[in-house]
């Protein structure tokens, strides 16, 4: 399966590596930026749902998309509890893994517009308040100024 997952993603443009152990994942996933995690929920330990858990730990806008061929037991409040983006159930066809993993794509470009957007925001947000605040520095000099005008000019007692 993970083979047939890999082909499929591979034949539509993605570099994919695979893992057959959720604690080699982990230690990928450790020190290599990854943009999407596909995970069978039952595994030997830790178990799919785990994986995405501590793989989120580290990094933390990771997506994921569980795999399961146990439709009764798992839904996807179980794997979105743990942070998947998306449940994917066996078996399933070609298209529907293609379709999944172009949602996660789009999601993650989203997730990146809106990254850029928010730092755009605060870096315009930072240059008004420097602006501003250079403004009430010079309105005080003149306030000062001319305060110290109109004291001079004042008859003295």
């Amino acid at each position: 399966m993970v083979n047939l997952m890999a082909s499929i993603c591979r034949s539509v443009g993605h570099d994919i590596i695979t893992f057959t152990s959720s604690n080699a994942a982990l230690n990928h996933l450790a020190f290599h930026r990854t943009d999407l995690l596909i995970t069978d929920i039952v595994m030997p330990p830790p178990d799919g749902l785990s994986l995405i858990s501590r793989a989120r730990a580290i990094q933390s806008d990771l997506l994921a998309i569980a795999v399961t061929g146990h439709s009764g037991r798992y839904r996807i409040n179980d794997a979105l509890a743990v942070g998947a983006s998306d449940l994917l159930f066996k078996p399933f066809r070609v298209d529907e893994l293609k379709v999944r993993v172009a949602l996660a794509e789009e999601r993650r470009h989203s997730i990146e517009k809106l990254h850029e957007q928010r730092d755009t925001l605060h870096r315009m947000s930072a240059e008004m308040i420097k602006g501003l605040r250079e403004e009430l520095v010079e309105i005080r000099r003149e306030n000062a100024g001319q305060a110290a005008a109109a004291a001079a000019e004042r008859p003295k007692s």
